[in-house]
């Protein structure tokens, strides 16, 4: 069983464990250049208090299993109130629980939280072309593909190519 909650710095140490023997190229697209590559927790931290408690439109989450032990974490932002819509990003799961079925899990939860407690319509994220495990989890969880960007991401001279995704809500 999966459950969401705000993310909090002590889930710091859990996030870097997840990108310990993570490739570059890996991190660098979950985060679209967004961290330095090592991650450290001065940087996570840093981001928290700069970004997230200050940013009135995105929030970062965490993912629990059943037992409360962290096994994911996300982003949700760009919420619009009136256009009833939030993306989601920075979307990771612990190594260790990977093709356990927690990532579905956790996309409808996300889902869940969007559609029914946030009143959103519809919700958003980017996936990378050579991430087919990652878009066929989220297609399972009720994303289509709405546009696909072959440059989506240019890294130390390669051009990486995303899908654009899209889950709407229906009665």
């Amino acid at each position: 069983m999966i459950r969401l909650r705000p993310y909090k710095p002590a889930d710091t140490r859990k996030l870097l464990e997840w990108w310990e023997d993570a490739d570059e190229t890996v991190f660098v697209k979950w985060s679209c250049g967004k961290f330095s590559f090592p991650l450290t927790a001065g940087e996570l931290d840093e981001y928290f208090r700069e970004w997230c408690l200050k940013e009135e439109r995105g929030w970062l989450m965490t993912a629990l299993d059943g037992d409360g032990v962290p096994v994911g974490h996300y982003l949700m932002r760009l919420a619009d109130y009136e256009e009833g819509s939030v993306r989601i990003g920075f979307i990771v799961m612990d190594p260790k629980v990977r093709g356990k079925g927690y990532g579905k899990e956790m996309i409808g939860q996300i889902l869940t939280y969007a559609f029914r407690i946030l009143g959103m319509r519809k919700v958003s994220l980017g996936v990378f072309e050579n991430n087919p495990q990652a878009k066929a989890c989220y297609e399972a969880a009720g994303f289509a593909v709405k546009e696909y960007i072959p440059d989506y991401l240019e890294y130390k001279g390669t051009t990486y190519a995303a899908f654009e995704m899209e889950a709407v809500y229906h009665e």
